[in-house]
């Protein structure tokens, strides 16, 4: 009962406690005097205002007609005889009325503090929610900078992966093409480990890999992904051969994405792999991207193996002008069916620029060209000058020759070449220091290979 007039009216408690207090006083101090009624002003005033200042305009209401009838009521005992003459006496109402005015009016006062408090409280409510709102609006905003910056970024990383990639496939190099292509695929995936598959006979072998190296150093065309690419000729996903449910579908997977190198009629070439790959990175746009570095790819492969077979066919190598050492093998091999038939002398010399790292690269060339000349010049028309495995060296083919003829040959061929003081070093009073050696590769009548 006590707990729910507390909370219902607590200004009755508080009404009530001063009440007892003021009797207690009362009784103490002035026993002739109830009510306190010799005391201006009347201490119940101070009651009154302290309930209507802390409770509002209905318990300071309350207050003063309970206090104003207590004191009405002390009167009216007071008086000797009760007549009509007495209750018309103003002098008796006036602090019963100065009590119910005072609940009355500091009530009023206080409620209207309390209408003006809920109104601000409400005006802060109002505001804490704007501010609250802004608050939202101002992480939305931040974040779609974020999002903004980092969209710029990668488009940024886009721009110079792109131009990476067109640097490094611009070579004719099979080996360089392979380690451009993985690489180019990490830079513009953003991705983690990425291989380059070649086909080689019947396999898919590794010839590139940038991260971790994978297990398989092998795949057959029709095995997992890597055959579902080649089958639908175009990049594929692993959601597009199994279902991810979790993460742990797409770690144990151990292929993410796979592009086949195809060449400009189908021909299959090889085939790009993604094995490790941020999950919010496979999307249909990473897929479109790794399309796009498998087709330019496979145009930069198909190119230099054009290339190369072109330069197998080609007999000259124009730089130097000597025959190609392709040509070398092939022609060298006719010698040797002619010689055998016939029964005749073959020679071949070996001639080796020494300290070929000393000469500056740009001489190199130019060095090649001299030497050629000086070839030709001291040969018979029927000797042939080629390149030989390495572009320090020369082999010349000397067909009718045997080995102490060859030996003749060599005498003036150095003879030759110290007469030039060729000076290709650093230091230009170094003459060129170079190498000999005869091969006997037919004698007369013998057929014998050295």
């Amino acid at each position: 009962m006590l707990d729910r007039l507390r909370r219902d009216h607590p200004y009755l408690l508080d009404l009530g406690g001063g009440l007892l207090v003021l009797a207690v006083v009362n009784l103490l101090l002035r026993p002739k005097d109830p009510g306190f009624l010799g005391v201006q002003p009347n201490p119940a005033l101070l009651l009154v205002a302290v309930v209507a200042c802390r409770h509002g305009l209905r318990a300071g209401i309350a207050s003063g007609l309970v206090t104003a009838a207590l004191v009405a009521a002390c009167i009216v005992a007071r008086l000797e005889y009760l007549t009509w003459t007495e209750l018309r006496t103003l002098g008796h109402y006036v602090t019963p009325i100065l009590l119910i005015g005072t609940g009355f009016g500091l009530g009023a006062q206080r409620e209207s503090q309390r209408r003006e408090a809920r109104a601000l409280e409400g005006r802060v409510e109002a505001l804490e929610h704007e501010l609250a709102d802004q608050a939202v609006r101002f992480m939305a905003a931040t974040e779609a900078k974020h999002e903004l910056e980092r969209r710029v970024a990668d488009e940024r990383a886009s721009l110079s992966s792109l131009y990476t990639a067109a640097r490094a496939l611009e070579t004719l190099d099979a080996e360089r093409l392979h380690a451009a292509i993985a690489l180019t695929a990490r830079r513009f995936l953003q991705a983690d480990a990425c291989q380059c598959y070649v086909l080689t006979g019947e396999l898919l072998r590794l010839r590139a890999a940038e991260g971790p190296v994978p297990e398989r150093s092998e795949i057959p065309p029709d095995e997992g992904l890597v055959g579902l690419a080649i089958r639908l000729g175009r990049p594929v996903s692993v959601r597009d051969a199994t279902v991810i449910a979790s993460l742990d579908d797409l770690h144990n997977a151990s292929l993410l994405m796979a592009a086949p190198l195809l060449g400009a009629q189908g021909t299959l070439l090889g085939c790009i792999t993604v094995t490790a790959l941020p999950f919010l990175r496979l999307t249909p746009a990473s897929l479109d991207r790794l399309g796009l570095v498998a087709d330019w790819g496979a145009r930069a492969l198909e190119n230099a193996r054009t290339h190369e077979e072109t330069r197998a066919r080609t007999i000259q190598d124009d730089l130097v002008g000597a025959y190609t050492y392709a040509y070398y093998q092939r022609r060298l091999h006719e010698e040797e069916m002619r010689s055998d038939r016939y029964g005749r002398p073959l020679a071949v010399v070996i001639f080796r620029v020494q300290r070929f790292g000393a000469v500056a690269p740009e001489r190199r060339t130019e060095l090649g060209r001299v030497l050629s000349l000086v070839f030709s010049r001291t040969l018979r028309d029927v000797d042939i000058v080629c390149r030989y495995a390495t572009d320090d060296s020369f082999a010349i083919i000397l067909p009718e020759t045997a080995p102490a003829k060859a030996a003749v040959v060599v005498e003036r061929l150095s003879r030759e070449i110290n007469n030039f003081h060729f000076a290709p070093y650093g230091d230009e009073t170094q003459d060129l220091e170079f190498s000999t050696r005869v091969l006997a590769v037919r004698e007369r009548l013998g057929g014998v290979t050295s």
